[in-house]
């Protein structure tokens, strides 16, 4: 026992004597007692290390501490881990070891020794640093004779885990100890801690060897997601109101700040706690600080302030700048804002049913994180980061009714009720007809119950599901735009006609249609001239001077034209078929018809002209043939002289080319001219003899030029009113080569024209569907559908119903067939309580729901409760009581005078002198206000307006009067005048608003009981609150407190009523914005809040929020400076701005502008569009080292201005240019091994081997591959070419339960019951099975079908060095156990494996290499004279 209790003393002796100091101490203070770092060991005695090497041998008396040894301690020399001992420290992070023994004395791998964190939570404010602790543990102790106050001395990169100290007030430092107790940090801003005198990482989890960290919102090993980034700066401008400015606020929570100013500006801190405490903070020197529990840096230059601030912020800080000299200063600000509004979900709503199976829903709710309470959802659409969840749903009350009729025990879940789900009514109609227009669509959740009936439910309902959109785009091709045909020839062959031409509405599909602006319709007519004279020239000589033989008497006919009827038109008659004598002419005639319209002829058959056909031959005379023989000797004499002295041949030109380029030819033209008058005559006047030869030459030899080409035309796009056909008109160079069509010289013919141009029956012309008449309940559509005929000038002509054929289509379908949700409903006012003065009417409400039907259903009021309802009193003007003659009355009575009265709201905000309003108003106004109230009415005489006030007529007096114009005049309005407002109505009221007067009054007066509450609570009189018990509440000096809802209940013997009204706190608008810079490069939908400044991508969708507050509710209005809204743009319901599919034209500046009674806000954002271009890369790497094939890509990239690269979704507008590409590594390869593939096992089964063919060869630059030596390849590289391989045993049988006979075994297949039979492998010790003491069995394969195997060896090399030959193995018939051959009839023939196949060599048409590793036999035993030695050893016997 006394060993066993040794170490006990022995380690408090080692205690006391290595630290006697920090005994002594522990005992003068209780809470600060320290152990020296091997204290902390269990029980157990240590033996010196003699080795040298940081190894603790420890012997263990205490068995009962191990642990059950794992898996790896077993396979290792070490025992089980011991327990972990008690941790070094109890808060701010300790160790704790575990000990282990070596089972084997020093033999074992590893420490053992281990450690772990403990106690990692934080220590109390007051308590002293461990450092510290340790350092004044020495201060009773004596150093050099004189007694110290150590303190600690930190951050020593030497030693830091060494104890050294510093005395107070002195450059004294010493190190006291050479290790500092396990868990003392190893520096003061780091967690990593010292365990036997090591420095240790820690990481921010408090784990040992940890490299966990915290990210910049101070999350440990967060990934940034619950903080955003705030940068940016703003420049002041001082002016001489302003001395104070507020720069940037940082919220509670906030890292990493960092505020700098540059300028004279003097930058201090305001705070703000969450208890609403507030405090400034002015630093005039720099320094460390210590501000709301938040240690703030202050760096201060002479042009530089900085404030440095690692955080969390324990407060609110609003960081200011206050002006000393007018000079502008700018601020530059840094820091993680934590995300302080997050979306939680909600729990799940009520189930939809009590039993049957249904469903219930869950929402998200918006939560303020510092005051954990929950706020309007807007607080968390500010942050990008939040994405709302989207509802869950689950089923419910799945149980069946306890009174079904087991309908829905049978019926699967589908089967149950219904989900809700989105309804929508139908799209309006698009704004505009074409150009691109906006098409809207309402839509409500619908609910279907068990009896079928559609009901419209709440919203959140159907927020399961995403809400379709409610607005799109439509109609966005083309608008229609006139086309004009080609002109028309002139009306007139000479002299000024008129031309025509079709000009035709087209559409974006080519088809004639209406729709273009009329005023912009290019004009059909235009004159035109014809440069020849309308006159015939004067004959220079007498009919009688020429030759009796060229009389000719000359018909003149009258020339025809074709008209609107068909006629028969000649055209012009042919020459004379004979020189002399009679001959005849000929012509055409042909039936012909003029098209009024586009004032051009068209060719008709001959049977639709009427009237006699104009004849097309006639005789015709040029000259008598037959002349005295006296006459004809005359004529030749004279003929004769003439050609000598007259007449004589010459050249007159040329004839056209024929051809206009690439060289065509011409003939020269002869001509017979009279040599005195140099006229051209009958050729018969010259000597034929002597005419000259014919001539040709060249011309037009230079290139053709580009022309233009026609296709055909196509169909036409109508068949009737005027269609359209196109072809195809392009510029072609001679070669058929396309080329620009400004290369063509000529006028580009027209690539269409107008056909099928005669008017069209008429039709049934539909329009589009209009809005459904209602939203629910049951509406009905309407479109118009009318007869019309569409002309050939496009336009459209209405016309009586009877003359279209076929039935009309319906033009009234029902829609909205869903229930409507419950509403109030009222019915007709009664009659005015009184015949003459102010008196009340009232009317009653009921709780209706109008089915899909159209039917009105009345229900319980309860099912309306939560709906506010319309008003049901309200006051009645009837005349004055006894001021009106009979004669008046009774005209009143017949004419009925009319009050032109105004409902306004009017609410004063600043003073002014006098207002102007009209009866029928509310107005809230400042004492001492005058004011004129005009009474606008209609048959009466203004003279006789009377003014009553509170059922009391009002007389003239010092304040009172009246204009001849019948207004009231209030002079110096006094506080008791302002606000006077009857039950059910809304009051307003503002800081300077005196009293209030709300009034309750019976239809027919008489005793009631009057009762009054605020917000359902009874509300008791006061000094403040005046109830006078006949229906008038007052309240004085009203503040934001008196907020709320009054009511008024009136009870009588006959029975009781509730009326109540709401008295708001009026409020200027103010809009809730947010000032940030958002880059959202990605393209989707991004949603902001005004006030930020924002780039996104083209193409991207972006909703602006603008949220305002004000009483009354502010109207909110949106503009763009320097421009107007575009069409993508709208306005949603909530006041955002949607900005679809942005486009260049939408970047600028929107401004959000509210207006309430009491002023207007206004804030702006800046919207900025991120451009994009294509750029190429960079080079990728080269495909290969060598060879042919090495080849470098440069793709292009999409890339933003400031070079970040983006999706290739936003360069989609761009056109991509092509990657480019580029041969690289262009050069021989090394030499090398190549391998072939395995061969299968040369048997199959026992032991056997693979082969392939391994050969030395060179890929070259030019891709062709050079067979080589094997001597060129490394041999020490060169790959196996054989290798063992191993098939299941060959046995006798295997035969399992159930199992088929062995598939090696071929024949037909028995399966085996019971036995399992195996024969030992052939390298045993029995070489063979004796087939007589095999086992019986009770069923077995047949035949012996099971003692033989077919074995194929290895193939043998192609028979071709090159191209396609074959190979072939060796296949036998061996015996399963020995492997011997057997006959090959004891092998079924037909499961032989396959004994030769064709083989592949490579291709004959390559260099000259050797495909063999034999070639040096072959060139020593000179066989390269054989043919086929010569081709396998191409290359060797070349060289030889």
């Amino acid at each position: 026992m006394a060993s066993r209790k040794s170490p006990w003393w022995l380690l408090m002796w080692l205690v006391f004597m290595h630290s006697a100091l920090l005994q002594t101490t522990a005992e003068k203070s209780p809470g600060a007692y320290f152990l020296p770092e091997f204290a902390l060991s269990p029980q157990g005695s240590f033996l010196e290390d003699t080795t040298g090497e940081q190894f603790l041998t420890y012997r263990y008396d205490d068995q009962t501490s191990r642990n059950t040894r794992s898996d790896e301690e077993k396979d290792s020399n070490w025992d089980a881990w011991g327990d972990w001992s008690d941790c070094s420290r109890t808060c701010g992070g300790g160790a704790s070891y575990s000990l282990r023994r070596c089972l084997t004395g020093r033999n074992c791998e590893g420490q053992n020794i281990r450690y772990k964190t403990c106690s990692n939570h934080d220590c109390p404010p007051d308590a002293e640093d461990f450092r510290a602790q340790q350092c004044s543990a020495y201060n009773d102790v004596q150093y050099q004779g004189r007694y110290y106050e150590w303190l600690p001395q930190y951050n020593d990169p030497a030693a830091p885990c060494a104890l050294r100290c510093q005395a107070r007030g002195q450059n004294l430092v010493v190190e006291l100890a050479p290790k500092v107790l396990d868990g003392t940090r190893c520096t003061a801003d780091s967690l990593d801690m010292c365990i036997s005198g090591i420095c240790q990482a820690v990481g921010c989890d408090r784990q040992l060897g940890s490299n966990a960290k915290e990210d910049n919102c101070g999350v440990c090993a967060g990934d940034g997601a619950t903080c955003r980034l705030v940068r940016g700066q703003s420049k002041s401008h001082v002016s001489p109101e302003k001395r104070e400015e507020n720069v940037i606020a940082v919220p509670l929570g906030s890292r990493s700040v960092r505020i700098t100013v540059k300028g004279p500006a003097h930058l201090f801190i305001e705070s703000k706690t969450l208890q609403g405490s507030k405090g400034e903070h002015s630093f005039n020197s720099p320094g460390v600080f210590v501000v709301e529990n938040t240690t703030v840096e202050f760096q201060k230059g002479s042009e530089r302030q900085t404030f440095k601030i690692p955080g969390p912020l324990m407060a609110d800080f609003i960081f200011k700048t206050r002006y000393t000299v007018a000079k502008d200063s700018v601020v530059q600000f840094f820091f993680y804002q934590p995300i302080s509004h997050q979306w939680r979900q909600t729990d799940f709503f009520p189930c939809t049913v009590t039993c049957g199976g249904g469903y219930q829903l869950n929402s998200a709710e918006c939560v303020d994180i510092r005051l954990k309470r929950v706020v309007p959802d807007h607080y968390c659409h500010y942050y990008p980061e939040n994405v709302k969840p989207k509802p869950k749903l689950k089923e419910c009350s799945m149980d069946p009714c306890p009174s079904s009729d087991g309908f829905k025990e049978i019926m699967p879940y589908d089967h149950f009720q219904p989900l809700p789900r989105w309804e929508h009514n139908p799209w309006t109609a698009c704004s505009v007809s074409c150009g691109g227009g906006i098409q809207r669509r309402t839509f409500v959740c619908v609910e279907e119950s068990m009896h079928g009936e559609i009901l419209q439910v709440e919203e959140w309902k159907c927020m399961y599901a995403p809400k379709p959109k409610v607005m799109q785009t439509c109609n966005l091709f083309d608008c229609p735009k006139w086309i004009a045909m080609e002109w028309s020839q002139c009306t007139v062959t000479c002299g000024r006609g008129l031309r025509y031409r079709v000009v035709l509405c087209i559409n974006h599909r080519g088809q004639h249609v209406g729709g273009c602006n009329p005023q912009l319709k290019l004009h059909i007519k235009e004159e035109c001239i014809i440069p020849i004279p309308c006159y015939k020239p004067k004959e220079k000589s007498p009919v009688e001077a020429k030759l009796p033989w060229l009389k000719q008497a000359q018909e003149l006919e009258e020339t025809r034209i074709a008209t609107e009827e068909p006629t028969f038109v000649p055209e012009p008659w042919s020459a004379c078929s004979a020189t002399c004598g009679p001959g005849v002419q000929v012509r055409e005639v042909k039936c012909r018809v003029l098209l009024t319209f586009t004032q051009t002829e068209t060719e008709l058959p001959e049977e639709e002209c009427e009237g006699p056909r104009l004849p097309t031959e006639r005789p015709c005379l040029l000259q008598p043939c037959d002349e005295s023989p006296a006459v004809r000797e005359l004529a030749a004499s004279l003929q004769e002289q003439d050609s000598e002295t007259t007449y004589d041949w010459e050249y007159a030109g040329f004839t056209p080319c024929t051809a206009t380029c690439l060289g065509g030819h011409q003939e020269a033209i002869a001509v017979c001219l009279h040599l005195q008058t140099q006229q051209t005559v009958n050729d018969t006047l010259c000597d034929m003899v002597h005419r000259p030869p014919a001539m040709s030459q060249a011309c037009n030899t230079e290139p053709c030029p580009p022309r233009w080409h026609m296709g055909s035309w196509g169909p036409c796009s109508a068949t009737c009113g005027v269609g359209i056909q196109t072809r195809e008109v392009y510029c072609l160079h001679p070669g058929e080569s396309p080329s620009p069509p400004e290369e063509c010289r000529d006028e580009k013919p027209h690539a269409l024209q107008a056909c099928n141009q005669f008017d069209c029956p008429p039709s049934w012309h539909i329009e589009e569907w209009q809005q459904c008449s209602r939203t629910c309940g049951g509406g009905t559509q309407n479109r118009r559908v009318t007869c019309r005929q569409l002309l050939t000038d496009g336009s459209f002509l209405n016309l009586s119903e009877e003359l279209c054929q076929g039935p009309k289509a319906s033009s009234r379908k029902s829609c909205a067939r869903t229930d409507c949700p419950p509403h109030w409903t009222v019915g007709d006012w009664s009659k005015c309580s009184v015949s003459c003065g102010v008196g009340t009417q009232r009317r009653q409400q009921m709780c209706q729901k109008l089915t899909a039907k159209g039917r009105r259903v009345p229900l319980s009021e309860t099912l309306c409760r939560h709906l506010s309802g319309p008003p049901l009193v309200r006051s009645c003007q009837m005349p004055v009581c006894g001021k009106m003659k009979p004669e008046m009355k009774a005209r009143v009575r017949e004419q009925g005078p009319q009050i032109l009265g105004v409902q306004r709201v009017y609410i004063q905000t600043r003073e002014e002198k006098r207002i102007n309003l009209t009866v029928g108003s509310r107005a809230y106004l400042l004492p001492n206000t005058s004011v004129i109230i005009k009474c606008p009415v209609r048959r009466f005489q203004k003279s006789r307006i009377q003014w009553e006030k509170d059922g009391r007529c009002l007389q003239n007096s010092k304040r009172l009067g009246f204009t001849k114009s019948g207004s009231l005049k209030i002079h110096s309005l006094a506080a008791l005048d302002i606000v006077n407002s009857r039950i059910g109505n809304t009051v307003y009221i503002t800081r300077r608003t005196e009293v209030i007067n709300i009034l309750c009054e019976l239809v027919s007066p008489s005793e009631a009981t009057y009762t009054w509450t605020k917000d359902g609570a009874l509300l008791q009189p006061s000094e403040k609150v005046i109830l006078d018990g006949m229906g008038k509440m007052q309240i004085r000096k009203p503040t934001k407190k008196d907020q709320g809802i009054y009511g008024c209940a009136v009870a009588n013997h006959l029975g009781s009523d509730v009326e109540s009204s709401s008295v708001l706190y009026a409020e200027a608008p103010v809009i809730l914005s947010v000032g940030r810079n958002i880059t959202r490069p990605e393209r989707g939908h991004l949603s902001i809040v005004i006030g930020s400044f924002v780039e996104a991508p083209l193409q991207a969708n972006v909703t602006i929020q603008c949220p305002v507050k004000g009483v009354p509710q502010p109207n909110v209005t949106w503009l763009k400076k320097g421009g107007s809204l575009s069409d993508n743009i709208s306005l949603l319901f909530n006041g955002s701005l949607l900005l679809q599919n942005l486009s260049l034209e939408n970047e600028g500046t929107y401004v959000c502008t509210a207006t309430n009674a009491l002023g207007k806000a206004m804030a702006t954002s800046v919207l900025h569009l991120l451009e994009t271009f294509w750029e190429l890369g960079n080079w990728t790497h080269c495909s290969a080292t060598c060879g042919h094939l090495g080849a470098q890509v440069q793709r292009p990239q999409c890339l933003m201005a400031n070079g970040q690269e983006v999706s290739e979704a936003f360069c989609d507008q761009l056109r991509k240019p092509q990657a480019a590409f580029q041969p690289c590594n262009i050069q021989d390869c090394p030499p090398r091994w190549l391998t072939g593939a395995w061969s299968e096992c040369s048997v199959s089964c026992g032991e056997g081997f693979r082969s392939r063919q391994v050969t030395c060869k060179r890929t070259r630059a030019n891709g062709t591959v050079q067979a080589l030596p094997p001597r060129v390849c490394i041999l020490r590289d060169r790959p196996l070419g054989r290798r063992p391989c191993s098939s299941h045993p060959c046995v006798q049988g295997l035969f399992e339960q159930g199992n088929q006979c062995p598939g090696r075994c071929l024949g037909r297949i028995v399966r085996m019951q019971q036995h399992h039979i195996i024969c030992q492998h052939p390298n045993s010790s029995e070489s063979g099975c004796d087939d007589t003491k095999r086992p019986i069995v009770q069923k077995n394969c047949l035949l012996g079908a099971c003692d033989a195997c077919w074995r194929a060896g290895p193939w043998k090399p192609c028979t071709t060095a090159c191209g396609r030959g074959f190979q072939s193995r060796k296949v036998d018939c061996v015996h399963p156990g020995s492997c011997k051959p057997v006959t090959k009839t004891r092998c079924a023939p037909g499961k032989k494996p396959a004994s030769w196949q064709h083989c592949l060599g490579p291709s004959c048409d390559r260099d000259c290499t050797d495909t063999t590793h034999y070639c040096t036999f072959v060139k020593h035993l000179h066989l390269c004279s054989l043919d086929r030695y010569k081709r396998r050893c191409c290359q060797s016997c070349q060289e030889g």
